[in-house]
């Protein structure tokens, strides 16, 4: 699910990473898509499902409000 956030431009500098191999010199990268295992990640991932769920009220107002109201993380817990 986090790689299917993308980090918005103005903000992927806070995410960036240095990399080197052995023969080369040190690379500059920065990410462009929700890393898992940052502090920020389930909050980011929660707040996405949340935000396409609302937007699909209309059209899917049963699925729209099992996931509003029973998502925890990233698990969808409902009978």
């Amino acid at each position: 699910m986090y790689l299917q956030i993308q980090i918005r431009e103005e903000d992927r500098d806070a995410c960036r990473f240095l990399w080197r191999n052995e023969t080369q010199e040190v690379c500059k990268y920065r990410l462009t898509r929700v890393c898992f295992g940052l502090t920020c990640s389930p909050f980011l991932a929660v707040s996405t499902v949340r935000v396409h769920a609302r937007r699909h009220q209309a059209t899917a107002p049963r699925a729209a409000s099992e996931v509003l109201c029973n998502m925890y993380v990233d698990d969808l817990a409902t009978s």
